[in-house]
């Protein structure tokens, strides 16, 4: 009897570790990493844009994109443009692919981008990660992108239907929500949240100058309205002409940024370096 007992008290102990390990991991911030080197830039006259990231990046693909033609239009010069996502990935799941997932890796070494799209954040507010998880992901993908000239858009979290996707959900995943709001002191609706924490990242780590912010006002700020007529029946992805919206939201992001390229004296690689070598030794500490 004691040795039943005894046996049933370690499993009950080994399955409470599993879970305090699961939980841990589904809701630790990802460690920084040191950035690799992608690719040379190419030596053609070709603009490349990569779109990366979520499932609207995933979706991103099955819409007939329109930034190659309006960019092509302005610059007269070639443009191509590719998208690679994952339906369900979180900021942190997007950072740990570009540094652990062949697949991931090889598109962004295969196409020697100019700039990189990031659609982040939006899985991290349906399903109520921390505001450091986000923003510590945010840090990492933009450090890796910087390290290889590679100018990083990022998309600010979008106003979709918070509240009706967390509705759909089943009684479980609601639970687990509920849970992460309280763990993480995240309110349902918390989209401005993670905007604030964007700016927060874009200052604190001073990448005013280096990197790009597409606002989700610029292309999305009409609340109900772009909700009924940009979106899918499910609220929170895009329809096509959610997504010709969105473009010609990128493409005035691009050529804003290249006007400013000609007046701007452009980062050295060695300053990215520096300052991740030295994030890296603080955090070892």
């Amino acid at each position: 009897m004691k040795k039943a007992l005894l046996f049933l008290t370690l499993i009950l102990v080994c399955i409470s570790i599993w879970l305090i390990y699961k939980m841990y991991d589904y809701y630790a911030c990802p460690r920084l990493q040191f950035p690799y080197h992608i690719s040379d830039k190419h030596q053609d006259d070709t603009l490349r844009i990569a779109y990366i990231g979520d499932s609207w990046a995933f979706m991103h693909r099955e819409h007939k994109c329109q930034i190659s033609k309006l960019l092509e239009k302005e610059l007269r010069q070639p443009v191509i443009v590719h998208s690679y996502g994952v339906c369900g990935f979180t900021s942190k799941k997007i950072h740990e692919s570009l540094f652990n997932n062949s697949e991931f890796k090889q598109f962004l070494q295969n196409n020697e981008y100019d700039y990189c799209y990031i659609s982040a954040g939006i899985n991290d507010t349906y399903k109520k990660m921390s505001i450091r998880y986000y923003k510590q992901s945010i840090d990492g993908i933009i450090q890796l992108l910087l390290f290889n000239n590679i100018h990083p858009i990022i998309q600010e979290i979008p106003d979709y239907d918070i509240q009706l996707s967390f509705e759909r959900q089943e009684t479980s995943r609601k639970l687990l929500r509920h849970l992460s709001m309280i763990i993480n002191n995240i309110p349902l609706d918390c989209k401005q949240v993670f905007r604030n924490a964007l700016d927060e990242t874009i200052h604190e780590k001073n990448y005013a100058d280096k990197v790009s912010i597409l606002r989700y006002k610029s292309w999305n700020g009409n609340g109900v309205k772009d909700i009924n007529t940009l979106y899918r029946s499910d609220r929170m992805h895009l329809n096509d002409k959610g997504y010709a919206t969105l473009d010609s939201a990128i493409v005035k992001e691009i050529k804003t940024h290249l006007k400013l390229v000609c007046r701007c004296q452009p980062f050295r690689q060695e300053e990215v370096i520096d300052s991740i070598t030295m994030e890296l030794h603080v955090t070892d500490k």
